[in-house]
């Protein structure tokens, strides 16, 4: 199963009941009638991620991305140098942050933020534009040109799965259990207890640049590089 719950010293499933609650609304509310806001996010255990690809080839399956574009793309990132060189991989996909520069960017208003936190791309307005703006603003790279019809897309959080209540293809694909998804606003959801449970073990790409990914990546076997020297695999 893709759902996982741990510590330090492992995971184990979680059911899937747990993030198709979540994923059918885009709020709850508590006992007290205040809203409660909904924040989709994904965690990867860089621990776990063997290279497999399962993700990228789900992604394309599902979503029917163009030939030579990739909506998730594992890279390689190498740290040090012989003997202590040290390599793990690292998926980067549309991060779905809080405050993407990409909605903004975009001159004709074709990328939004749902109330469930999913950002994602209307297409027909997309046409009239042709993505350089929107492109230019993602800190990650996450977003592909389309070139058979001028627009852009990346990942959507396989957003037509999160409206069913499954989880989105990446996670559900993955053969070594890495990937997580759930709402990281919420304090009880299995997805927050392992962010909190993993600590300085928690890192996010490019914090610095203010957009507040609402993805996350485990790491605590090797050291963490970030987005530098990345290498597509």
């Amino acid at each position: 199963m893709p759902y996982l719950q741990g510590n330090r010293g492992g995971y184990r499933a979680l059911p899937a009941r747990d993030h198709a609650r979540t994923a059918r609304g885009a709020h709850a509310h508590d006992p007290g009638g205040v809203c409660k806001m909904t924040q989709l996010g994904l965690v990867v255990s860089l621990d776990r991620c063997m290279d497999t690809r399962g993700c990228m080839g789900a992604c394309k399956q599902e979503n029917n991305v163009d030939l030579g574009a990739f909506w998730v793309r594992t890279y390689t990132s190498t740290t040090g140098g012989f003997p202590d060189a040290e390599t793990y991989f690292i998926p980067v996909m549309c991060q779905h942050c809080r405050k993407p520069s990409c909605v903004p960017a975009c001159p004709e208003q074709a990328i939004r933020k749902r109330e469930d936190g999913i950002v994602v791309i209307d297409t027909a307005p997309c046409a009239a534009c042709g993505g350089k703006e929107c492109m230019d603003a993602c800190p990650y790279g996450a977003i592909s040109y389309n070139e058979r019809d001028n627009t852009v897309g990346k990942c959507d959080m396989c957003a037509a799965r999160v409206d069913q209540g499954l989880a989105p293809a990446c996670a559900f694909a993955c053969n070594s259990n890495a990937w997580m998804f759930g709402d990281v606003d919420d304090p009880e959801s299995g997805i927050s207890q392992v962010l909190a449970a993993m600590g300085d073990n928690v890192h996010q790409l490019k914090p610095e640049t203010g957009n507040e990914p609402s993805c996350y990546y485990l790491l605590s076997s090797k050291r963490w590089q970030d987005m530098d020297g990345l290498r597509a695999r």
